[in-house]
């Protein structure tokens, strides 16, 4: 009388539930992710010493909704470097970036790109 079980036959395991579950986190992945590029924005950490300037630096206060004020005048960011260039402010003056308290993150930051495209010399004054 024999009474042990014959051997069982080892299966391979179903891969079917498994190329599903990597199919579904791939198709996750690519609609959860951005592929935007990010750029970098430099500017000084501040003011410099007064011995390193040359001349005072041109006052930018940066206001919501795209309104700037250049040395006490007001201005839209679109006319900022002509108003700069018809004052007769040269691109190696510095000009020091101040945001107003009702001012946001991209109304700052929109300042600055036309300030650094133009090839200006950018210092960001916190209040």
């Amino acid at each position: 009388m024999r009474l042990s079980e014959a051997p069982k036959r080892s299966r391979a395991p179903g891969l079917t539930s498994l190329i599903d579950v990597i199919f579904l986190l791939l198709m996750f992945f690519m609609l959860a992710s951005t592929f935007s590029i990010y750029q970098k924005l430099d500017v000084t950490p501040g003011a410099r010493g007064a011995g390193q300037m040359e001349q005072s630096p041109v006052l930018l206060q940066v206001f919501a909704d795209g309104q700037l004020s250049v040395n006490g005048q007001r201005v839209k960011v679109e006319a900022l470097i002509a108003t700069l260039d018809e004052a007769g402010i040269g691109k190696k003056r510095t000009v020091a970036v101040i945001p107003a308290r009702d001012s946001t993150v991209q109304d700052v930051v929109n300042a600055l790109e036309m300030l650094k495209t133009a090839g200006r010399s950018v210092t960001i004054v916190g209040n």
